[in-house]
């Protein structure tokens, strides 16, 4: 940890030096402004022997040598909510830091996982996005969305766990098309998606959404999504049978995305007991983590939820809510790129079976999917070997 701290600072330093933002234009891809960037930052370079010090310090193996340095930008750009308003977002682009006259490159878009405190985000401190940024220094554009409710983005809810999420991801992928047209950047056309925990059920979300919406605009070459809660029935159920879960703070977080994406109108004391349902509104405003939430919230199920909720919901009730949480699960669609889903079989954070219900029933669908197990797997221990996996897998199909 004395290392990673060290490293840590050492890039703050590095990319803190101020620059003032500068305006691009929309040069490769807009609908109605959305992907419109409205600012950008250059956050500066990253050495290779940075990145390769960083790779050996903290034991690092997500299947990627460096090769080339890279450039870090913060970007705002233009998105809308789920209401159809206009919104602005941000996020970050990782840039190889070479002589990019008669290259091209491939964007991969990293999708972080969960993530409540505002600023914990890759606009911000861009070692969030770390993925992204490992990748550029292999030859990919690497594109790492802050999301819609992050970042800059301060007048929304975060669409947390929800399908909605993924057009931000879409808008910043505009964004990033838009920067490298501007920049004489030249990009293959290949697009992978990838995100472990949310961002694996962003990631899903995402190519779904391409896949059925935006088909004309996008192509996604392959996609990898890493230990996501995809089956949100499942899920919910699931979480909600057990005596204990460890993450507490993951339930108020998606009561808060669902009540207002969904238009629910429900109060917190509908769902949590007293004094919790008192404390989440202020635990989810953006200002602390996940593990700070946690620490306000109990593990115990019986005693965060209200009996009658949890005694309607594992009964025959709550069918509103049952229903959204279907409508927002992402195992009953057609992909027609391939996907390989990653998950460790010991996870009790995000249960494994979310995957293995993706993997049936897409591959029920037509779906060219497979699902690679880390044995012994949990959702923490995990983490860089399904990224290392993933990113091997798309190395062999990068042009």
């Amino acid at each position: 940890m004395k290392s990673f701290s060290r490293l840590f600072i050492l890039l703050l330093l590095l990319l803190l030096i101020g620059c003032e933002g500068t305006k691009t234009e929309d040069c490769a891809t807009a609908e109605s402004g959305r992907g419109h960037i409205i600012s950008v930052l250059p956050f500066g370079s990253i050495g290779i022997d940075f990145l390769e010090d960083f790779i050996k310090e903290n034991n690092l193996d997500i299947g990627v040598t460096p090769v080339t340095g890279i450039k870090v930008y913060s970007i705002v750009y233009e998105t809308v909510d789920w209401n159809g308003e206009p919104r602005q977002a941000s996020g970050a682009i990782y840039v190889p830091d070479e002589d990019h006259s008669g290259k091209s490159y491939p964007i991969y878009s990293g999708q972080h996982g969960t993530e409540s405190k505002r600023s914990n985000v890759a606009s911000i401190t861009p070692l969030r996005g770390f993925d992204a940024m490992f990748v550029a220094s292999v030859g990919y554009i690497g594109s790492s969305p802050d999301l819609l409710g992050l970042g800059i983005s301060n007048d929304v809810v975060h669409p947390y766990v929800h399908a909605f999420v993924a057009e931000a991801v879409l808008d910043k992928i505009r964004a990033t098309k838009n920067w490298l047209c501007d920049n004489d950047v030249n990009e293959t056309g290949q697009l992978f998606l990838a995100g472990y925990s949310e961002g694996g059920y962003v990631a899903m979300a995402t190519h779904k959404l391409i896949e059925e919406k935006y088909a004309t605009e996008f192509t996604v070459t392959a996609s990898t999504p890493m230990a996501g809660p995809y089956d949100m029935r499942y899920s919910s159920t699931r979480i909600l049978s057990r005596e204990t879960y460890p993450q507490p703070g993951y339930t108020s977080f998606t009561y808060m995305s669902y009540n207002a994406i969904e238009n629910l109108n429900r109060p917190a004391s509908d769902l949590f007991q007293s004094p919790y349902a008192e404390k989440i509104l202020n635990l989810m405003d953006g200002s602390k983590t996940i593990s700070e939430a946690n620490k306000e919230l109990t593990t115990t199920i019986k005693d965060l939820f209200t009996a009658k909720f949890l005694s309607d919901y594992l009964g025959d009730g709550e069918q509103e809510l049952k229903n959204v949480f279907a409508k927002n699960s992402l195992v009953s669609w057609s992909p027609k790129a391939p996907i390989k889903l990653f998950h460790g079989e010991n996870d009790s954070t995000v249960g494994y079976n979310n995957s293995v219900i993706a993997r049936d029933s897409l591959k029920a669908n037509g779906a060219n999917i497979e699902l690679i197990t880390i044995p012994g797997g949990t959702h923490d221990s995990s983490v860089f070997i399904a990224y290392a996996g993933a990113l091997g897998w798309f190395n062999t199909l990068k042009k």
